[in-house]
């Protein structure tokens, strides 16, 4: 059996051991992912052209979700992730990312600017140039994270 661990600095050698000798191998392209409470991953496995990347979460500006396929968007790429979109909610530091929509997560760090739409929604401007939308489920929410 393979499991993907997501654990601290401090715990992950500990947890990591512990599994292997009841015989769990512990890799990055397992299914079934194994947290720890409150830690957050610092990297995430994104494919293009037929190659595997680590992607480091500080550079992710938005990642967005089309039908069955995750995309995530870097200042100059973009890969797909095999995550769903509430699974990354969970996975990535909520102090940095935040869900905009049932299909956008965006990185706080890469928002170049805001501006109000109608209707109780933002038009958000990354710093790679995309435009993403908050729509009017998340508005309160991303007005209170964001402090407006």
């Amino acid at each position: 059996m393979k499991i993907r661990l997501i654990a601290s600095d401090e715990h992950y050698d500990e947890i990591a051991q512990e599994l292997l000798q009841h015989g769990i191998e512990v890799s990055d392209s397992a299914d079934l992912v194994l947290t720890e409470g409150n830690a957050t991953v610092s990297y995430l496995i994104g494919r293009k052209d037929d190659e595997i990347y680590r992607l480091p979460v500080a550079e992710i500006s938005h990642i967005e979700s089309f039908a069955h396929e995750v995309v995530a968007y870097t200042n100059d790429d973009q890969y797909r992730i095999n995550e769903r979109l509430k699974n990354l909610v969970a996975l990535l530091d909520g102090k940095a990312f935040i869900r905009i929509s049932n299909s956008v997560i965006i990185s706080v760090d890469h928002i170049k600017s805001i501006k109000p739409a109608l209707t109780q929604k933002f038009i958000i401007t990354m710093k790679n140039g995309a435009k993403v939308d908050v729509t009017r489920s998340y508005y309160y929410s991303f007005k209170e994270f964001i402090g407006i």
